[in-house]
């Protein structure tokens, strides 16, 4: 009986130990994983704050990004703006030079067809119209003669009484007729494609009109320097034709 006794107590010893055993085993690996945890949070942290760290640099990157992008695009826009001014100078040096070549083709001989050969020529190259015709007041009444033409028929031309029609009225009243400008009341069948009529005054007398008819098909409309040339042309074509006069 005794013996039997021993012998359980000898198996509970042995249970009770293997039970403190496989406790102190799970006490120590449960420290082992709650210290791995530590380390891993402390890990996620520093990852974590990495993380914020490239974001606030990818965000401040974007910003310079952001700011260099705005920066070319205005400086592409003052090129452009430069682009464009110089273009501008461009076109106003090639009007000028323009202008004065028309000047001094003007006043360059005083030979009366060459003087109304320039006339045409700067209505052809200049305003852009093959359809035209150059006017001189008569001295014994008050209508104009046709004195030069191109590319319209003459005989409708020929003698137009001061008042009569568009051409007529400019002649009469000494200003010029623009058909963008004007609505073109009075007009005579004849000047349906009548575009500008500029009076060639000198000392404001009325010495003759030009008349400009359909303009070219790539030229749209008149332009500013246009409107500069006509009134280079109503004194300095009037002067010149003035001194040719017989």
């Amino acid at each position: 009986m005794k013996s039997e006794e021993d012998g359980r107590g000898d198996y509970v010893r042995k249970v009770r130990e293997r039970t403190r055993e496989y406790l102190r085993d799970v006490l120590t690996e449960n420290e082992t994983l709650r210290a791995n945890v530590a380390n891993l949070q402390n890990e996620r942290s520093f990852l974590e704050d990495r993380v914020k760290e490239r974001q606030q640099e990818l965000d401040s990157y974007r910003a310079q990004h952001e700011r260099l992008r705005r920066q070319l695009d205005q400086i592409e826009a003052e090129n452009r703006r430069f682009s464009e001014q110089f273009l501008d100078i461009e076109q106003q040096n090639a009007n000028l030079a323009n202008l004065y070549v028309a000047s001094c083709r003007l006043h360059s001989t005083l030979d009366r067809q060459k003087v109304l050969d320039a006339i045409q020529e700067i209505i052809i190259n200049l305003v852009g119209s093959e359809e035209l015709g150059v006017f001189e007041s008569s001295d014994v009444e008050p209508a104009l003669a046709l004195v030069s033409h191109f590319g319209i028929e003459p005989s409708r031309y020929a003698k137009i009484p001061f008042g009569a029609g568009l051409i007529g009225r400019t002649a009469a009243i000494g200003d010029a007729y623009i058909a963008s400008r004007h609505n073109g009341a009075g007009r005579l069948p004849h000047e349906s494609d009548l575009t500008a009529c500029i009076p060639l005054k000198l000392d404001g007398k009325v010495l003759g009109a030009i008349a400009i008819f359909k303009l070219l098909e790539q030229k749209a409309g008149l332009e500013d320097l246009d409107i500069e040339l006509f009134d280079l042309l109503a004194t300095h074509a009037a002067t010149a034709l003035y001194c040719t006069r017989n």
